[in-house]
């Protein structure tokens, strides 16, 4: 998967590059592509990750037009104790084991897909910009982890305290949406190509609320 991004990236990059001989006002006269990495920063829980490939298309001067996809890596911290039990056969006997796990961590894989504005405060060798957007994010994996692991076993489903028969009332999440706000810099490498380094505060629906800080190379 990653050796395709850097594929696609190059072919797009040379493309894009041959193509662009100037700045022009005119509505998508101007496109380019880039290519981020960074971080997702939540307090008091382990730092994640982020990678992310973004489209921009000039609307109006100073005003252009954003998509983007990734893929991230978000730690949530949590605090509760997990119970349930096991059937466990060994030859024609039947135990029913309890388990207890202290749970103090989940962690979301996501595809998040994004469209939004960027605002281009002055055009220089350092170029700062507003940024906005809101995005859809297709959650591939939810983990939780924990402690503990504490086990105890009973002859029959009767004998188990009834705290240890409730299921946890919880629904896999598959999805969210969200609005994320922020700010970046541009710094001109060249004539066509800037290193870009902007930060999102990510606000969730149903996933916890991030710092994202990412760095890249656009053109």
């Amino acid at each position: 998967m990653k050796k395709l991004i850097i594929i696609i990236m190059v072919i797009a990059l040379s493309t894009i590059i041959s193509a662009q001989s100037g700045y022009s006002d005119a509505p998508f006269s101007n496109t380019g592509i880039g290519l981020y990495g960074g971080i997702n920063a939540v307090t008091g829980s382990e730092t994640g990750w982020a990678v992310l490939l973004n489209f921009h298309a000039n609307l109006i001067s100073n005003l252009n037009l954003e998509l983007s996809a990734g893929y991230s890596k978000i730690f949530e911290k949590i605090n509760y104790t997990s119970k349930g039990f096991s059937v466990v056969k060994i030859n024609s006997m039947t135990f029913y084991v309890t388990n207890e796990s202290n749970k103090y961590q989940k962690m979301y894989n996501v595809i998040p897909l994004s469209a939004g504005l960027q605002y281009m405060l002055i055009r220089d060798t350092f170029t700062p910009y507003l940024l906005a957007n809101v995005s859809y994010n297709w959650v591939i994996e939810e983990k939780e982890f924990g402690t503990g692991g504490i086990q105890r076993t009973y002859p029959s489903v009767e004998s188990i305290p009834a705290e240890y028969k409730m299921p946890r009332n919880y629904k896999e999440l598959t999805h969210s949406t969200g609005i994320n706000a922020g700010f970046g810099v541009l710094y001109n490498l060249s004539s066509k190509i800037n290193l870009d380094f902007r930060y999102l505060y990510k606000s969730d629906n149903k996933i916890i609320n991030t710092h994202q800080f990412l760095l890249g190379i656009t053109i």
